[in-house]
């Protein structure tokens, strides 16, 4: 059976050893003529290569990014998008349409395998774990969702929802699956379609990876309602008070689902795999307090005029098309649209109220009271059911603080307009119409 023509697209971020890597990965796949090979440098490092289209990215360093600036050079129905850490096998792209393919299906998700030879204790902790793999993905109790490091996506869906949200330190891949299905898409699952994946190699990574995880996870549940991430502590203490329970009962329960599968590794092994379950358990619980923000994120000059927008940018909106041509402007943002214009978000500077952390907005927060106690209470005893509180609001005043000279106007409908003013008043600045 023929299958479709793919475009295969790899961000890249690193060395010239680790380009040169990539570029064999790539070269190792069976492709047709019709078949597309990009390379995406986030880096500016990657040499030229035969048979490998390189794609500069400048700007932001994320594999969101690269990512998105690799789909916008793709020419195929289909992109299959691999991260630069993982080896495919030779016919990945066959596997991937070793069956027929429904019109509802917006994304193929493949296997992520651990890398054979892992040479630490925490590359093999994370091939132990198997944090990649597709069961754990499509299993997840609230939506199905994708690892992107290795997903085939339909070209069409892909544009429908705007891509990969950028600005964003992690969780991107997860968004953008639960965006597709939201769209009416469906994933389906390809277990035959295997990569193998290098997991970190040093504990000094792998917790600030976990940092990362956690605080991307937070921040899913500060825009997807109903979800609510549950600490690696919980999960333990829950399969601890089951087992405890199963073993005064007679009668026979369901085994809880285990967060990870069975580690077949000695007694020494599984003992360091258990220490290093508790200091990551510490690490997630730090990360959910974090913001999801790129720790290297750097703003621009200040603003003399902030937009308070609801959702921005939305596709086609002329709102936010308008904010787009002023010099000098920048959004606050309550979130991220499903369908996001991606090269309009790159022009303006935005802040999305979305992404501050738990810890950013309690310091906010405090901060405020103590400095304005009369303007909180207010706040608080006016604000309607529904609405942001106050503490979601705090980060964005003290950002206000800081374009001290700059005007406030609401952007968009009387959401926009009821956050405009409240944020206008708890900064104690006029609020232009």
């Amino acid at each position: 059976m023929s299958r479709p023509e793919v475009s295969v697209v790899m961000p890249f971020a690193s060395d010239a050893a680790a380009a040169r890597a990539a570029i064999e990965a790539l070269h190792s796949l069976d492709v047709e003529p019709g078949d597309q090979l990009i390379l995406v440098d986030n880096a500016g490092t990657a040499p030229e290569a035969e048979g490998v289209s390189m794609v500069p990215a400048p700007g932001e360093r994320s594999p969101a990014h690269a990512r998105n600036v690799g789909a916008a050079h793709a020419t195929r129905r289909w992109i299959l998008f691999l991260d630069a850490d993982t080896r495919p096998r030779a016919d990945l792209l066959d596997a991937y349409f070793a069956e027929a393919v429904a019109d509802d299906v917006g994304a193929l998700v493949g296997e992520v395998l651990p890398a054979p030879g892992a040479g630490t204790v925490a590359a093999r902790y994370g091939g132990a774990r198997s944090f990649l793999g597709l069961q754990a993905h499509l299993g997840h109790p609230y939506m199905p969702r994708a690892a992107a490091a290795n997903l085939m996506v339909r070209a069409a869906a892909l544009q429908q929802v705007g891509g990969f949200y950028e600005g964003v330190r992690a969780a991107e891949d997860t968004d953008f699956s639960w965006r597709l299905q939201r769209a009416g898409w469906r994933l389906e699952p390809r277990s035959r379609a295997s990569v193998e994946h290098s997991y970190r190699t040093s504990i000094s990574e792998l917790r600030r990876q976990w940092r990362g995880y956690a605080a991307g996870r937070a921040w899913l549940a500060r825009r997807y309602e109903g979800f609510e991430p549950q600490p690696a502590v919980s999960r333990a203490l829950r399969r601890a008070t089951v087992h405890t329970r199963r073993g005064r009962s007679a009668r026979l329960e369901p085994a809880p689902p285990r967060a990870a599968p069975p580690v077949q590794a000695g007694r020494l092994e599984r003992g360091r795999y258990l220490a290093l379950d508790a200091v990551l358990s510490v690490d997630e619980l730090a990360g959910f307090a974090l913001s999801n923000r790129p720790a290297d994120r750097c703003r621009g000059v200040a603003a003399d005029v902030v937009l308070i927008a609801d959702r921005f940018p939305e596709q086609g909106d002329p709102l936010a098309e308008l904010a787009g041509t002023l010099e000098h402007a920048r959004v606050e943002a309550v979130a991220r649209p499903d369908a996001p214009d991606l090269e309009l978000a790159r022009r303006v500077e935005v802040d999305y109220l979305e992404d501050d952390g738990g810890a950013a907005r309690i310091a906010a927060a405090l901060a405020l009271g103590l400095r304005h106690p009369l303007r909180c209470a207010l706040d608080l005893v006016g604000r309607r059911e529904g609405v942001p509180p106050l503490r979601s609001l705090a980060p964005a005043v003290r950002r206000l603080d800081r374009d001290r000279g700059a005007r406030v106007q609401p952007l968009g409908g009387r959401d926009s307009q009821a956050v405009a003013e409240r944020l206008a008043r708890l900064a104690g600045r006029p609020l232009d119409r």
